[in-house]
């Protein structure tokens, strides 16, 4: 188990938190210059949606992974599966309920393939996502391990699987919470719905793409999309500042 959950962790690509003597983690000081938020910044918000910027995405996913490595060295799985649900959240842009409801059968993971197929979404559509190969490569690693330990990966078994049966979208969405509160980025409203908006930022900001945008989150027009593009407006103010100056 612990050789295939290593694979599943994974290197470490955004610097490691401390540790105290007694197990808890505790999150190392960055500078305001570096971490480019306050120690108590709330989420942003543009044209009534709410998300996370880029360091933000990193610091939780830096988080929630480090908890993974502890909690495979002690042998434990909780974390590690939770490590997934958030790679897999910040990585696709899915809906908490979506990624609830996935089965082992909706993974499309072989050769030349590197998508998850989404049953049931919002209104009825249904379609494929891309993930990227790091994704990949964690949902194969995290496959094995189940399959190890004799967890059932049957075509319509669930991907998440805790001690009372599947997970619910609410065991999801309070994962996310645990770990946002402990960041100090959490805020009532639609802080677990953020992380689909910021994937939906960070993925139009990339290209400037409303198509990518619409086909991967998976909405029913183009014009869904436009509110990313209104976001990334910060953006062009920003660059336009003492032109000709």
């Amino acid at each position: 188990m612990m050789d295939t959950a290593e694979n599943f962790i994974g290197k470490k690509k955004e610097g490691p938190l401390t540790m105290k003597p007694d197990g808890k983690i505790i999150k190392l000081a960055l500078r305001k210059k570096e971490s480019g938020f306050e120690k108590k910044q709330r989420i942003k918000s543009v044209d009534g949606i709410k998300y996370f910027n880029e360091k933000q995405i990193k610091l939780l996913r830096r988080t929630v992974r480090d908890q993974a490595e502890l909690d495979m060295q002690k042998g434990k799985r909780t974390a590690i599966q939770e490590w997934l649900a958030i790679d897999l959240l910040t990585c696709t842009g899915l809906r908490v309920s979506e990624a609830a409801n996935l089965r082992y059968g909706d993974l499309k993971l072989g050769y030349a393939e590197s998508k998850v197929f989404v049953r049931d979404g919002k209104g009825g559509i249904s379609g494929h996502v891309v993930v990227p190969d790091s994704l990949k490569k964690q949902l194969k690693s995290f496959l094995a391990l189940k399959d190890k330990i004799g967890e059932p990966t049957g075509e319509n078994d669930h991907l998440f699987v805790g001690q009372r049966g599947a997970w619910t979208a609410q065991a999801i969405q309070q994962i996310v919470k645990k770990y946002l509160k402990q960041l100090g980025l959490y805020e009532n409203g639609k802080s677990v719905h953020s992380l689909r908006h910021s994937y939906g930022v960070e993925l139009y900001s990339k290209e400037k793409d409303l198509w990518v945008a619409q086909k991967q989150l998976r909405h029913r027009s183009i014009q869904s999309a436009l509110i990313y593009a209104n976001v990334t407006a910060e953006d062009i103010e920003n660059q336009v500042k003492g032109l000709w100056n």
